[in-house]
């Protein structure tokens, strides 16, 4: 007989099962002498069995003996396993992330290839902002497939798993997605009754704990809470603090097996001194040479503060074993407020620095409801998984502006200034004016509502094919701004995508994507380089992306994923400002990316990639710009983290990440850069019972 192996992590509660019923059969008089059987009698043959099992809090969607591999996406738009997807798909599980050490957004995505962060530079909102493949990801996160407006800080202390898309996915999320888009993968009801608690200490005045507790009240209902309280320093900076609480409840009912009900709600709040980094030496190109612990900001002047409150309620009702339904409702608030020094214009003569104010103080309200219905139904010997659906939602983001008592007794200069510090021992603690009154309530809203369709062909055991089709409409309106701005955009954006598999263990496939950027699409911005919405472009066409991509997949040792693709995304229709005229720019993106994810051997996991990739302006009515780079971004990052489990119950590991330099710059880079770098992390466990 074929021999099932079991998870590694299970041999010891196997064994103690099999001493439990040991002692239980004893106690009750079934005791069995070890020679009862006759000595006469023939021998006979004996079964060996095998029990699998899983442990109860497992990620549902991981492989059971590779915890770094994951078998498949939670989004029902992806029916098939993630080998077999004709799309370039990065998932995050759980156990990287804990591995990883990464508490926020923005952590774990410091160390994921293809990845940049950002800040919020030329207007943006300051938060968890990311680059996929070169373009601007910030409003192309998704919780459950459910677009997550608001930039922010965001934790991962309530996340499963999550998943990148790479390369446009308008057939898939609708508007932006340029370079991919991000899903956050929610922690969800399982069976029986378990919890963890995780307590952190550590330098910097770290204290960090989350709970996790799953509880099956009956048969049909379960519910899981999640918790989380931290509190820090930040290392190697002066005065930076970074102080969150939160929690998440998810609710399951299940009175029969084909019908769930389920509601979530979830709270995190955030108190928080923002960060702006060390000022810029324009003279020698590079960031002055100051001590590094040095924070340029005003104390009595700068803080952070953030929510988030949101509240789902979701059906799943199976008609057939080939036919079932999936609706969602949603309700979400989020706030973003902060006053953050940069440090800007620096005056080596003078050895001072201003620390300019950047503010944002915002309230985004937003309803989201969508509903799909998957089919799977065979013509002509062709099998589909077909999934149609629509996507309702409304977004209102409120950006209020204030006044500021500037400078009341610092050396300033000019009306309602900024403080100048010095440049190589600033004092933040000097005495400072705060924001006074509300002087602006500028508020842009949007709506959109799209159909789709996308539906999995199977051929044969060897070719598959995935199509896609979503059509959307999308309007954006202000109101408190002059002169107001309203814009109204349709587009169609598709996926098309063939797969081989020449052998059960490879998959080779094509794809072609696209994806559309409507007028008035990045919400937290009116800046007309990033996105905003300027009056000039509220009447343009939506820039539209195309993305050819080229790849393999394959199933190493059993439980790793290795996978390589060839991308390029060209990019129409950018809106850049030609003297006083508004001209449109094109851009292109080449690149490779490789990945691993799962286990070698049964004790050595590894979860990482290689990406490289080449940013070009191809055209531009703006002579200079043509053949620049993209700015803000590392066309060359990698990262690998190795765990070894050394004993059933010790395991260590590492992990190595590169980035290479960035530029500055809004559309395309400037001469002004930061050196590329080479982190190395540490990381090991032991299992006390």
């Amino acid at each position: 007989m074929a021999k099932i192996s079991r998870p590694l992590s299970l041999r010891d509660e196997l064994r103690a099962y099999a001493a439990i019923a040991a002692v239980a059969t004893t106690g009750l008089g079934f005791a069995v002498p070890a020679n009862a059987e006759d000595a006469s009698d023939p021998p006979r043959e004996t079964e060996t069995v095998v029990v699998t099992a899983t442990r109860p809090e497992q990620n549902p969607y991981a492989d059971p003996e590779a915890p770094y591999r994951i078998l498949r996406s939670a989004s029902g738009l992806l029916t098939e396993e993630l080998q077999d997807v004709p799309k370039a798909i990065t998932v995050i599980p759980d156990t990287v992330i804990d591995d990883l050490g990464a508490t926020s957004f923005r952590d774990l995505f410091r160390a994921q290839p293809g990845v940049t962060l950002g800040t919020g530079e030329g207007g943006n909102a300051f938060g968890g902002r990311i680059f996929i493949r070169g373009f601007d990801a910030r409003n192309d996160v998704y919780v459950d497939g459910v677009r997550d407006p608001g930039v922010g800080s965001r934790e991962v202390f309530a996340v499963q798993q999550i998943e990148v898309l790479r390369g446009p996915s308008g057939a898939f999320g609708g508007r932006g997605t340029t370079g991919g888009s991000v899903s956050l993968v929610t922690k969800q009801p399982g069976e029986g009754s378990w919890g963890d608690a995780e307590v952190t200490v550590g330098t910097d005045d770290t204290r960090r704990m989350t709970v996790d507790v799953n509880r099956e009240i009956t048969d049909d209902l379960a519910i899981r809470f999640n918790g989380m309280y931290h509190e820090s320093g930040v290392a190697g900076r002066d005065y930076v603090f970074n102080n969150r609480w939160g929690w998440a409840l998810a609710v399951a009912y299940t009175p029969t097996d084909d019908l769930r009900i389920g509601f979530d709600a979830y709270h995190m709040a955030s108190d928080y001194l923002p960060d702006w980094g060390h000022p810029y030496d324009t003279v020698n190109n590079e960031p002055f040479n100051v001590r590094r612990e040095n924070y340029y900001g005003v104390l009595a002047r700068d803080f952070g503060e953030a929510f988030a409150d949101v509240y789902t309620a979701s059906i799943d009702y199976s008609f057939s074993d080939n036919a079932k339904i999936h609706s969602i409702l949603r309700y979400g608030q989020s706030k973003n407020a902060y006053t953050a020094s940069a440090p800007e214009q620096p005056n080596t003569t003078l050895g001072t620095v201003g620390a300019n104010a950047k503010r944002r103080d915002a309230l985004t309200d937003y309803w989201a409801h969508q509903t799909s219905l998957t089919l799977q139904f065979a013509t002509g010997g062709i099998e589909h998984a077909l999934v149609v659906g629509y996507d309702l939602s409304k977004e209102e983001v409120l950006n209020r502006t204030r006044a500021f008592t500037e400078c009341a007794t610092l050396p300033c200069t000019g009306t309602a200034a900024n403080p100048r510090l010095d440049l190589y021992n600033p004092d933040p603690t000097i005495p400072f004016g705060r924001a006074t009154a509300v002087t602006g309530r500028p508020i842009i809203t949007t709506e959109t509502a799209a159909i789709y369709a996308i539906d999995t062909l199977k051929f044969s055991p060897q070719w598959e094919a995935l199509f896609g089709v979503r059509a959307d409409r999308y309007s954006a309106d202000t109101t408190g701004l002059t002169p107001t701005r309203s814009s109204e955009s349709e587009y169609v954006n598709w996926h098309a995508g063939v797969s081989y598999k020449p052998f059960d263990y490879s998959t080779l496939y094509v794809s072609y994507g696209s994806s559309s950027n409507p007028p008035c699409e990045q919400l937290d911005a009116f800046a007309l380089d990033y996105g905003g919405c300027d009056q000039r472009v509220v009447t343009l066409d939506p820039v539209r992306n195309t993305s050819l991509e080229a790849g393999a997949k394959f199933t190493l040792f059993g439980h790793l994923n290795a996978n390589a693709a060839l991308f390029q995304i060209e990019r129409t229709g950018v809106a850049v400002q030609n003297g006083a005229a508004i001209g449109e720019q094109d851009q292109e993106v080449i690149g490779i990316e490789l990945t691993l994810a799962g286990a070698i051997t049964e004790r050595w996991s590894v979860f990482g990639g290689l990406s490289a990739f080449d940013t070009e302006v191809t055209a531009s009515p703006v002579a200079a710009q043509v053949g620049g780079k993209f700015p803000n971004v590392s066309e060359t990052s990698f990262t690998l983290t190795s765990r070894h489990q050394i004993t059933d119950r010790l395991h260590f590991g590492g992990t190595a990440t590169y980035g290479s330099e960035k530029y500055g710059g809004s559309i395309t880079a400037g001469s002004t850069k930061v050196s590329g770098y080479t982190r190395y992390d540490l990381f090991g466990g032991f299992e006390i019972s």
